[in-house]
């Protein structure tokens, strides 16, 4: 006779809910209704150790109720999504904290009024999205009651002990070329900041007009930079902080600000839009959740995303921009060989016949004069001007519809490149600008 197996997957009785589920939630969320007992009491900001520990418990709370299929119960999916919802509103107030406190470390190279004008739109957003998360806690609170659970114990968060919240990890130097002088890993990681810079700011720049900023700016174009600054800051601290170098090139610590600041503000933009386009509409689809469709509050986070996140982080690179143009200067290198810009170009329909490979191929020697590479977008496609090859290809394509219409194509490279090449194209085909102007900041301050 053969041996009776066990499936992998049991779907739980009302009685098994009791006895193991409900007695292994109640343990794992104890933590999570003790630190919330602080927050509600506090009527200051708290401190960044008290947010991180919510942050820590939430996660592990979320991974718990998913790995039992909460969010397809009927009567967990609420409490699941409170939990999801504390998790990323507490994220971006985390960030937000953690900006007010290192702020006066920062070597930020801004007005005073612009400095105190950011500060005091952070405090606003911080102090808002924490009442938020307290209404979020009394809600879980309200929750958890049903099943007999969510009380807060004697012990305080102060004498659990203080979490660390500083994580080490290692170098970030996989994709890295070995580089043998110090100045040069310099000249390396000013590079990658000012081309990353330059594609977030005409990115932004040219959005930030949009009615709704939030149908183009999604959570996973500010995953994108997010990660990309995070490589950029991670790079910096592995090779250049605390170094000889960096105390000879002292403006590059302002970089390093810039780099960090950015970082922070995409932090809190990417938790929000998360919250905003995976809970909020599902929160309001189900009838559990009507009671917290309140605290879905859209306009308020599109305001954050635009008038913080956005457009300080826009601000802060530009400020970047300046100074690096200071470092290229102290190595003795001309800036405007190294400085991204951005230029867009439209090229007339009746020019046509003057727009073929013959009069535009000498384009490539242009760009080939120049150490850092520019480049030609259009219809998404990107062609390195330095190519003869990619612009045999970008020449026709663009031609085909030029047939029909003008064409807009953008060029990005190092300064001195971008305004040689702009300058053959009015030459040759009569192209003309499209000046790029950065509303977010404004109307005055083009790119």
């Amino acid at each position: 006779m053969k041996k009776k197996t066990e499936s992998l997957i049991k779907v739980m009785d009302d009685k098994e809910i009791e006895k193991e589920f409900l007695v292994d939630l109640r343990i794992i969320t104890q933590n999570l209704f003790d630190i919330f007992e602080e927050l509600l009491r506090l009527k200051e900001f708290p401190n960044r150790e008290l947010i991180f520990a919510i942050m820590k418990e939430a996660d592990e709370i979320e991974i718990f109720l998913d790995d039992y299929g909460a969010n397809h119960n009927k009567r967990f999916f609420y409490f699941r999504e409170l939990i999801a919802s504390i998790r990323w509103i507490n994220i971006a107030i985390f960030h937000g904290l953690h900006i007010l406190v290192r702020f006066e470390n920062y070597q930020i190279d801004a007005s005073r009024e612009e400095k105190e004008a950011f500060i005091n739109l952070l405090r606003e957003t911080v102090r808002f999205y924490l009442q938020e998360l307290r209404t979020l806690a009394r809600e879980l609170k309200e929750e958890a009651s049903k099943h007999n659970f969510g009380k807060a114990r004697v012990k305080s968060v102060e004498q659990r002990g203080v979490l660390k919240i500083q994580k080490k990890i290692l170098p970030s130097d996989l994709n890295e070329n070995i580089v043998k002088e110090k100045k040069e890993r310099v000249f390396e990681i000013l590079i990658k900041f000012l081309e990353n810079l330059e594609t977030f700011n005409v990115f932004i720049c040219d959005v930030g007009g949009a009615t709704d900023i939030t149908e183009v700016v999604t959570e996973e174009v500010l995953e994108k930079y997010r990660s990309i600054f995070n490589q950029i800051e991670s790079l910096y601290d592995t090779y250049l902080k605390n170094t000889k170098i960096e105390k000879e090139f002292y403006d590059m610590r302002s970089v390093r600000s810039y780099i960090a600041i950015t970082l922070h503000l995409l932090e809190i933009g990417r938790a929000l839009l998360h919250f905003y386009e995976r809970h909020s509409d599902k929160v309001s689809r189900y009838s559990t959740a009507v009671q917290i469709s309140h605290l879905v509050n859209k306009r308020k986070i599109k305001e954050t995303v635009k008038e913080l996140v956005l457009r300080y982080s826009v601000l802060f690179l530009m400020h970047g921009k300046d100074t690096s143009r200071k470092i290229f200067r102290a190595m003795g290198r001309d800036a405007d060989e190294f400085i991204y810009s951005t230029r867009m170009m439209i090229i007339p329909t009746h020019r046509i016949e003057d727009f073929h490979i013959r009069p535009i191929m000498p384009v490539t020697k242009i760009a080939g004069r120049y150490k850092l590479d520019t480049y030609l977008y259009y219809n998404r496609n990107r062609y390195n001007l330095k190519s003869s090859i990619e612009m045999t290809i970008a020449i026709p394509d663009i031609r085909e519809a030029l047939a029909n219409e003008n064409v807009e194509i953008k060029l990005q490279g190092p300064r001195k490149s971008v305004e040689e090449i702009c300058e053959f194209f009015r030459e040759k085909c009569g192209a003309y600008e499209r000046p790029i102007i950065c509303n977010l900041i404004s109307s005055e301050v083009r790119l």
